[in-house]
């Protein structure tokens, strides 16, 4: 079962977190700051107690001192003997030891012996002490430790005959320590010795001073509940808190002259630490009761958004179940119970999701009112009102089903508009689609009830016939249809032949899909389309087989070319009248490594409208410009090159960039390049071929029409095509010895290219006679077999240093007549 945690709850959840955190953080400074302020005030006490043990000290050597100059002044000791001031130290030992608290007492004469004291109780110290004192003529003082500690003090003294004794007293500790005691308002002081760990492992200190037993206990109380790890230099620098007698205690030392030896300081700190604490458990107990009291304001405040929540999640669901009148009435019983003196973000949000039913529910209603709209854009054409794709392969898989159950033949003809995408491209999509709805509502009219008409898309039609019983009735009837096409069709001003190609394909299986017939269907029209448009064809399996046979041969092609099995082969123009050798025409070869050389007139035709046919077409441009280039630096810099080009190269937007690139990495002139293009593919589009044409002309290139004389009133558009070059097609030079129109057609059309100022070109020229007559109609420049057979352009420099001399071509033109069945033409 899953969980679920309400925003209540997260919510609380966070804040009580937080508030814990600030907790924590506040009572971690606090009790931070409290043992600042413990070390602050230690340190403020050494200081203190430093200075004021060096006070002490200093008073209690002074009185010490000042005893010894008045006994001196007052005693008249200059006149004494050793033996008379011995006697008279001797007697005033014990008001010393009443008035100063005078321990010991010891007299030295100048030769340093001791006159007057306990030989026994006298450190060892104390002889260097009295020679310091003698030999620097002044006081000298010394804090010395054994079971005791003692202030040592020495002075020199005058004494008869100009002698100088020494005097050295010790007083006890204890009234130092008392009256320290008092400056510093310790709880506890004593002198304690830092103790031997070898012979005592229990403590770390032990108490010297004579003590009460009471002040020894709780001394010895103190040292026994100092931590394990404290040391003596945390007890200098920080002290150390104990609890001892009921008391919170600072313990801290403060070093004497002897290392071994420190004063023991026990403040009671309970007053200062129950100060801090209190403080402490204020702003604890402050901080738990906001934190009570903020989040009890929070969780009233939250359960109000709580209950507003709960109210429209109760709500929502009926959007989703289209109930909308019931969520407004609902929303609008709320709103009046309900006072909005500060509006928030849940009231918006209320406002909100009503906004939304209202919106809902009116796209509700606007999707059920368009529900059938959407249902024909779906299945049928928007521009023409046909059914479109979806709509007719659902129809032509139902027809495929009831035909073979009526033992009759389902039938597809598919319908494509010849050269539509010029209609668009020179008068824009607005036309183009009126003539398409003009073009639909003729093959409906010529469909009638005898089947289907859909829109594939395009300039594509499928219609779809009923009861066919023979293919025979298939072909009539689409050529009824293509008979609806030869009258123009009027859009607006404009007035359009229109031709169309129509595929059909038939099947009498049930297991067929709609696409596979389809497919079929459309194999036949491209294959109507092949010839020239305006046809009819009904599919039969070898369609497919040369279908297969362009993809085969298309991958072939795309191998050949990666393995570099094209080359190219080049056929000489010359000059008719002075035969010099004007530059050749470039001709691509296939060498296949299995089946041997391929003619162009194979698989050109194949190729020409897949994709790949323009890849080639650049490897031919670009090998041509190569060796052209090799030509000139091999010392014909007058020699122009011919390139056949398709018409898909021939449009391609790309080319006039490409042929500069080319040309200016050859460094080859432009006037030395000419691109040639049939005449149908020049006349096909007049307006796009003038373009284009002058285009290449700007760049410097020669445009030629090959072919020239195969097409359909060639003579019109010579004069409005900007061509440099016409080639006169083969067909009429053949021809021209033994047809006499073929003659006249041929000097004709040189007189009428001459009087335009073009260069005409003949081409396949096979015989004396033909290149004599070319001569006598003024024909400037002739290719054939005659001058040489196209030449591998592995050939050709071996080929140039046979047959031309100083420019002139001085080849084949007196061999032998070649037959036109060898050559070959791309």
């Amino acid at each position: 079962m899953k969980v679920r945690v309400s925003v209540t709850t997260k919510l609380l959840s966070i804040v009580v977190a937080m508030m814990l955190t600030v907790l924590v953080s506040i009572s971690a400074m606090l009790i931070a700051q409290s043992h600042a302020e413990v070390e602050q005030q230690h340190r403020a006490f050494q200081l203190k107690n430093q200075k004021q043990l060096a006070l002490i000290d200093e008073l209690f050597a002074l009185r010490l001192l000042v005893w010894i100059e008045t006994f001196s002044q007052w005693g008249q000791t200059e006149t004494l003997l050793e033996d008379q001031l011995a006697k008279v130290l001797a007697d005033s030992s014990d008001a010393l030891g009443v008035s100063l608290h005078v321990s010991e007492l010891w007299l030295f004469n100048p030769q340093n012996t001791l006159l007057l004291g306990n030989e026994a109780m006298m450190p060892a110290s104390i002889l260097t002490m009295v020679r310091n004192t003698r030999d620097q003529m002044r006081p000298q003082n010394a804090f010395l430790c054994r079971e005791s500690c003692y202030r040592f003090v020495s002075a020199p003294i005058m004494i008869k005959n100009e002698q100088v004794a020494v005097i050295v007293m010790n007083a006890s500790f204890s009234e130092m320590l008392a009256t320290l005691s008092q400056f510093t308002s310790a709880y506890k002081i004593a002198v304690v010795k830092q103790a031997n760990q070898e012979n005592d492992s229990s403590s770390l200190l032990t108490p010297v001073s004579r003590l009460s037993a009471s002040n020894l206990k709780v001394i010895q109380d103190v040292i026994s509940t100092l931590p394990a790890d404290t040391t003596i230099q945390n007890m200098e620098e920080s002290g150390v808190m104990v609890t001892a007698d009921n008391k919170r205690l600072l313990v801290s030392l403060l070093p004497l002259t002897d290392s071994d030896y420190f004063i023991l300081f026990v403040r009671d700190i309970s007053a200062m630490i129950s100060a801090v604490n209190d403080y402490q458990n204020r702003v604890i107990g402050t901080a738990v009761l906001l934190f009570i009291v903020f989040t009890a304001i929070l969780l009233m405040m939250i359960q109000q958004y709580r209950i507003k929540l709960l109210k429209l999640a109760d709500r929502l669901p009926l959007l989703a179940e289209h109930r909308y009148d019931e969520f407004a009435m609902r929303s609008s019983h709320q709103k009046r119970w309900e006072k909005k003196i500060l509006p928030d973000e849940l009231d918006l949000l209320e406002a909100t999701a009503s906004n939304l039913a209202r919106q809902l529910e009116e796209q509700e209603s606007k999707l059920a009112a368009s529900s059938q709209q959407l249902e024909n854009m779906a299945m049928f054409d928007s521009l023409t009102g046909l059914p479109n794709r979806t709509m007719m392969t659902f129809q032509i898989e139902k027809q495929i089903v009831t035909a073979t159950r009526e033992l009759k033949m389902a039938a597809l003809l598919f319908l494509d508009l010849d050269d539509f995408k010029k209609v668009n491209d020179s008068h824009g999509h607005n036309v183009g689609d009126q003539l398409i709805i003009a073009a639909a509502e003729r093959i409906v009219e010529a469909v009638d009830d005898a089947g289907f008409v859909g829109r594939f898309g395009g300039d594509e039609f499928v219609i779809l016939l009923n009861g066919v019983t023979a293919k025979s009735k298939v072909e009539s009837f689409a050529h009824t249809v293509l008979e609806k096409f030869e009258t123009p069709i009027q859009v607006n001003d404009l007035q359009f032949y229109v031709s169309a190609s129509i595929g059909a394909a038939t099947t009498t299986q049930s297991d067929m899909s709609a696409m596979e017939l389809f497919r079929h269907a459309d194999i036949a029209m491209y294959e109507a389309k092949a010839k020239n448009g305006g046809g009819f064809k009904l599919y039969d399996s070898s369609m497919n087989a040369k279908v297969m046979r362009k993809v085969e041969l298309e991958r072939e092609a795309r191998e050949a070319l990666r393995e570099h099995h094209f080359s190219l082969a080049l056929q000489p123009q010359i000059d008719i009248e002075t035969h010099r050798l004007r530059g050749f025409e470039a001709l691509i070869r296939w060498s296949h490594p299995i089946k041997g050389a391929i003619s162009p007139g194979e698989f050109i035709p194949m190729l020409e409208s897949t994709p790949f046919m323009l890849e080639l077409d650049y490897w031919v441009l670009n090998r041509s410009l190569r060796i052209l280039s090799e030509l000139r630096m091999a010392g014909y810099p007058d020699l122009k090159i011919a390139i056949n080009m398709s018409a898909a190269q021939f449009t391609d937007n790309s080319l006039p960039e490409y042929l500069k690139e080319q040309l200016d990495t050859f460094e080859i002139p432009p006037d030395m390049v000419e691109l040639e293009l049939t005449e149908t593919a020049l006349v096909s589009d007049m307006d796009l071929a003038v373009n284009v044409c002058q285009s290449l002309q700007e760049m410097g290139c020669l445009v030629a029409m090959d072919d020239f004389g195969t097409g359909y009133s060639s003579l019109s558009y010579l004069k409005e095509l900007p061509v440099n070059v016409v080639k006169i097609d083969q067909g009429f030079i053949r021809g021209m010895l033994d047809n006499p129109e073929d003659a006249n057609i041929v000097e004709s059309t040189i007189a009428l290219v001459r009087s335009l100022g073009r260069t005409v070109i003949a081409e396949g020229v096979e015989t004396h006679e033909q290149f004599s007559m070319l001569g006598q109609f003024q024909c400037h420049q002739a290719q054939g077999y005659l001058i040489s057979r196209p030449i591998p352009e592995n050939q050709l420099w071996e080929r140039l240093n046979e047959a031309v001399s100083d420019g002139v071509w001085i080849g084949a033109l007196d061999s032998q007549t070649l037959t036109p069945q060898h050559q070959f033409v791309f």
